[in-house]
């Protein structure tokens, strides 16, 4: 387990979520760890990282709509 690894694909992970939903670094952050979208990503990582950006978009915000999240 590389811990620099990790942060680094949340960083990126949060960058696309944002851009995707049309959102700053900030609301995501906020928005993702609201709807434990982050816990999921910190604790499924090494699954997660292995997936492509679009799909793990598309999961998240399925995982956020399903606890209690709004975007779609």
């Amino acid at each position: 387990m590389n811990f620099r690894d990790r942060i680094e694909y949340l960083v990126i992970f949060i960058s696309e979520f944002a851009q995707h939903h049309h959102l700053n670094i900030r609301q995501t952050y906020c928005y993702l760890r609201q709807y434990k979208a982050l816990d999921f990503l910190e604790n499924q990582y090494e699954i997660a990282h292995t997936m492509s950006f679009p799909y793990m978009v598309a999961t998240m915000t399925d995982y956020c709509k399903r606890n209690g999240g709004y975007l779609s």
